[in-house]
């Protein structure tokens, strides 16, 4: 099944992203993020984007974010974070497989944390 872009969805991670990126306004490699998104930012806020960008690792920024960690000293608010929920909606969200995915690793996450506090 392809996935479909949620617009609404889809302008709130772009308006998220440009906020969060707002919030660091002396930190070059924040604002080079913004700078570089603003187009697709714009183009998402506006309701430009009709259909999944079709290769997820060519989305800007994409390496630095999952695996360089260039972006964890800026979690608050967090700019990884809100730039993967922004390329997410981008791909058209979460398909189901995803979604259930994520239940099971939060209901794991759920269950060590109460074995811990036992």
């Amino acid at each position: 099944m392809t996935q479909k872009i949620d617009p609404a969805r889809l302008k709130a991670a772009a308006e998220r992203l440009e906020w969060v990126c707002q919030q660091y306004p002396n930190e070059e490699r924040v604002q080079h993020v913004l700078k570089v998104m603003q187009p697709m930012i714009d183009d998402a806020k506006a309701g430009r984007i009709l259909e999944p960008i079709p290769d997820r690792f060519k989305l800007p920024f994409r390496w630095a974010m999952s695996s360089e960690g260039l972006f964890r000293d800026f979690a608050d608010p967090d700019v990884e974070g809100a730039y993967v929920d922004f390329g997410i909606e981008l791909e058209g969200g979460l398909s189901e497989q995803e979604k259930r995915i994520l239940a099971d690793m939060e209901a794991q996450r759920a269950a060590i944390l109460k074995g811990t506090q036992s």
